[in-house]
């Protein structure tokens, strides 16, 4: 079968250096710097835990002295028994009884704060907040678990010798059955990442929605585990009825809210923004997750695509992230917390990611990436109307980088030239194959990209790639038999002539990325859109030698881009993204874009 490749012009240079093993080991951790170096997520989730720390505070409340604490102090005593008594029960299997002290202890609490004017910013206000927190976080824990919260009218519990009827409000952002399960952000500690949470009232929680078969087209763009995002539940009104005590909550987006009535005041709405994201990547690896990738195509193209870190919002600005060479989505662990917690960003973007094989060639990728774009829009926005469609950013590593780039550039004709001086038209092919070239190689700019972020990308290739290790590394990558075939492995020799790049060998990304490959050719061929802004974030290792500098894997002459809004030398390695200074670049950049600065 004829198959058009997407190669580069050479096969880059071999060294017969009697040192290339050790300059070997350096170039494997050179390469792995285009991973960002990244290191385990430990997560370990203790709900006993939470109620020991909410029975400490309850203790420290008891001990309250004072005429402003006499009520304080008394709840104090109170509910350290009642949340013993909790887990007490909750030992002994006895879930409705421990669920139905949690919410006595939490409505007491709740009582308190509404109404204690004498005590507001007092270190007893702060650890009756904890109280409440954690037990209202323990009592929807238990009460999401019971399949009574299904039926409809009211949900009883009996607790601390009172009767409640508990319902969820209808101004709640998710209704009663969204959600399957809920971990209490503050049971969730972790290692690897940054922690990112706001104080305030209620209960932050890990919320959960799973990818089950007969949800598999509504969740389609998250993944398999389904999806985990920030919620935080609070106590909205709480008041005597016949001989019950009628309880409404609310589950609330601490994305979109920031603040919360209690009584007559209004408080600051707690959440955990970086909770959900340490749940998903529990022991995951950065570095083997970003060469599982490499090296098993096959497999993780069947897991590639674009995420949405949340339900989608047909009203918000997307914004992409994309990893880069050996690396996953997950690089982006602690900046989607840093930014979803301010609220000025949380309320006007939404944070997707893509991933994808990334030993595919560049081209592969980039035209796998317009293929999901078109896939997401055709599910959440068919008319075209929404941010989707019309006003996205997109930001990049490395790789990623280069991909976000292929989005707002004028490519025209410039990468087949690269191919061949013979028209596509006039190639001795048959039609469906002329479509496979033309998926890959002419491609007009995505009509919605209005702003790109580059952190440390390669546009003019990166002499990394042309290294012996890196070769070998590419040789071990397993690709799809079409990807190889439409790459010039299996193509007709009789093609050859028509062609300046070499033909009989398997290309990958690592090809694609040496400088003077057709796909880096042509991109630094091709003006960008007209209309485009973008900005680039790079790494001089901290020796401020710019315009000679290197991250240690890209060059400066590589990542400059003539007629950048921005231009950012931070003093680190290829890991720009991580530094502080990109990601307040970030963050201002994103605020620039929404109007706010």
């Amino acid at each position: 079968m004829n198959r058009i490749p997407i190669l580069p012009r050479s096969e880059g240079a071999r060294s017969d250096s009697p040192c290339r093993p050790l300059s070997g080991v350096f170039g494997i951790l050179a390469l792995l710097f285009l991973s960002s170096c990244g290191s385990t997520v430990k997560v370990k989730t203790d709900s006993g835990r939470l109620t020991r720390d909410g029975i400490a505070s309850a203790n420290l409340l008891g001990k309250a002295v004072g005429i402003p604490f006499a009520a304080v102090a008394q709840f104090g005593q109170s509910s350290a028994a009642l949340l013993e008594s909790a887990r007490r029960n909750e030992s002994l299997g006895r879930h409705e009884d421990a669920a139905g002290d949690y919410l006595k202890a939490a409505v007491d609490a709740h009582v308190l704060i509404a109404a204690g004017s004498e005590i507001r910013g007092s270190e007893a206000e702060k650890a009756l907040v904890e109280v409440h927190n954690t037990a209202l976080a323990r009592f929807a824990e238990l009460w999401i678990k019971d399949p009574r919260r299904h039926e409809p009218g009211p949900y009883h519990l009996t607790g601390g010798g009172e009767d409640f009827e508990i319902a969820l409000s209808p101004k709640s952002t998710y209704h009663r059955g969204y959600f399957d399960r809920f971990i209490p952000g503050s049971a969730v500690e972790e290692t690897g990442m940054v922690d990112k949470e706001r104080e305030g009232y209620g209960a932050p929680i890990v919320a959960i929605r799973d990818k089950t078969p007969e949800r598999a087209e509504e969740m389609e763009f998250f993944p398999s585990i389904g999806m985990y995002t920030a919620v935080t539940a609070t106590m909205d009104t709480v008041k005597k009825s016949g001989g019950a005590t009628e309880v409404i909550f609310s589950l609330r987006n601490p994305m979109l809210e920031q603040t919360v009535s209690v009584g007559s005041r209004s408080l600051p709405l707690a959440a955990n923004f970086s909770a959900p994201i340490a749940v998903i990547l529990k022991g995951r690896n950065e570095v083997m997750e970003g060469l599982r990738g490499f090296f098993k195509a096959q497999k993780r193209i069947e897991e590639s695509g674009i995420y949405l870190c949340e339900p989608y919002d047909p009203e918000r600005i997307p914004v992409l992230l994309i990893h880069g060479l050996i690396s996953v989505p997950m690089i982006w662990r602690d900046i989607v917390p840093e930014m979803i917690s301010d609220p000025e960003i949380s309320k006007r973007y939404q944070f997707m990611t893509f991933t994808y094989p990334s030993s595919y060639p560049l081209a592969e990728s980039a035209a796998l990436l317009r293929d999901e774009l078109a896939k997401i829009r055709k599910k959440y926005d068919p008319d075209g109307n929404d941010p989707l469609s019309t006003n996205m950013v997109v930001a990049g590593h490395s790789m990623g980088g280069m991909l976000t780039h292929t989005l707002v550039a004028e490519i025209g004709e410039n990468l087949w030239k690269q191919f061949s001086d013979t028209p596509l038209e006039a190639l001795p092919i048959d039609e469906a194959e002329k479509e496979d070239i033309r998926r890959r190689v002419f491609f007009e700019p995505d009509p919605a990209v209005w702003r790109v972020m580059y952190f440390s990308a390669p546009h003019r290739g990166a002499n990394m790639a042309t290294k012996d290790i890196a070769g070998m590394l590419a040789r071990l990558a397993k690709l799809p038999v079409d990807v190889i075939r439409f790459n010039g492995e299996l193509l007709d020799p009789r093609m050859h002539d028509h062609f300046k790049v070499p033909m009989n060998r398997k290309y990958t990304s690592r090809e694609s990325l040496q400088p003077g490959a057709p796909m880096v050719v042509a991109m630094d061929l091709s003006p960008y859109k007209k209309g485009v802004i973008y900005h680039s974030v790079m790494g001089d290792r901290g020796r401020g030698d710019t315009p000679n500098s290197s991250d240690g894997v890209v060059e400066y002459w590589s990542s400059y881009q003539a007629g950048a809004a921005s231009e950012l030398i931070v003093p680190t390695d290829h890991g720009s993204y991580k530094h502080p200074k990109a990601i307040e670049e970030l963050r201002r950049v994103l605020l620039e874009h929404a109007g706010v600065r």
